[in-house]
């Protein structure tokens, strides 16, 4: 498993003139996934999972989530499944059941996406 790194674009400007230097940011993961699927009314191909804006609050509020449906540990550990589908989703700017049609080995492997992110973090 690789994690893919967005990488985006920054201009900056030599003696010359010349511009253009890639710079990666490492707060989004690139997951190109095998079995396309619609996700907010588009086709894809590729998800596309930024944490950049995510905050201590978006957490909790997963957690306070996560015992509404029922789970009295909330978000109790990285390893909860359903706690990384909700990150996933909020990095991807979705709802989680959009993320539940994907095909079980790419389902699997976001899951794993997400989760490494954090553990590495």
């Amino acid at each position: 498993m690789q994690t893919e790194k967005h990488e985006e674009q920054v201009s900056q400007t030599n003696k010359e003139g010349q511009a253009n230097q890639m710079v990666q940011n490492s707060n989004i993961i690139n997951m190109p996934i095998k079995k396309p699927v619609e996700i907010n009314g588009t086709k894809v191909n590729e998800l596309v999972i930024d944490f950049t804006n995510l905050t201590g609050k978006d957490i909790l509020d997963i957690d306070t989530e996560l015992r509404m449906d029922g789970r009295p540990g909330g978000f109790d550990s990285i390893y909860n499944q359903d706690a990384m589908v909700k990150l996933a989703a909020r990095g991807i700017g979705c709802i989680p059941p959009e993320l539940e049609k994907l095909h079980g080995a790419d389902f699997f492997e976001l899951l794993l996406q997400v989760r490494t992110f954090f553990i590495q973090w």
